[in-house]
């Protein structure tokens, strides 16, 4: 009677295997970092380019635009949520007539609707699709359809990213002189390992 010999894998069949594996892992997991990389910078600057439109109705309403702003060029979550939708920043609560955080939404009017993915956990921030909460601002205050260093924007307005630190935009990103057209921008750290990973709305 024949009995069937059974063989398992040899040492060095499996340390071929591991290996191939490992090369494997090695290509594919910077190719999907990279593609997550990719997808969070359209989806910021989608995001941008709707708070930008927003801003711009707020300025058909009324005449100029809301300074919406901390006072250094960064947004202020809570004048960002009473200026364009009239509510605190969970949308929650619809805010006096008398409340600054308006910033001139006086008919407390809602030009946009802050999506739960725009606040960070505890819904106090608001954030881009890398998570930072740190967020650039600049408006055509004089309304001359160019946002310059009339409006305060410069080439050394840093950004801080999600995990600390703080990134200025890279050389040449930012043309003071001749300024950018636009009523809105906005811009944040991206992935933040250095200026050229920054997040344009206008790029």
């Amino acid at each position: 009677m024949n009995k069937k010999s059974s063989r398992g894998f040899t040492l060095i069949e499996l340390l071929t295997v591991i290996a191939i594996i490992g090369i494997l892992a090695g290509i594919i997991i910077p190719t999907v970092g990279s593609v997550k990389t990719s997808a969070n910078k359209a989806k910021s600057k989608v995001q941008f380019n709707q708070w930008s439109s927003s801003i711009e109705l707020f300025r058909q309403e009324y005449g100029y635009y809301p300074d919406i702003s901390n006072g250094s060029k960064k947004v202020n979550p809570d004048k960002f949520a009473g200026a364009l939708t009239g509510r605190n920043l969970t949308g929650t609560t619809k805010l006096a007539a008398t409340d600054p955080n308006l910033c001139g939404n006086k008919r407390i009017l809602s030009f946009y609707s802050i999506a739960d993915s725009e606040l960070n956990e505890a819904r106090d921030r608001l954030v881009d699709a890398f998570g930072n909460t740190d967020i650039a601002v600049f408006v055509d205050s004089n309304l001359d359809g160019i946002i310059n260093s009339s409006d305060g924007l410069n080439a050394t307005t840093a950004v801080t990213p999600i995990d600390g630190g703080s990134v200025t935009p890279a050389s040449g990103k930012i043309d003071t002189s001749n300024g950018v057209r636009a009523s809105s921008i906005f811009y944040s750290a991206g992935k933040g390992a250095s200026g050229a990973d920054i997040v344009y709305s206008w790029q």
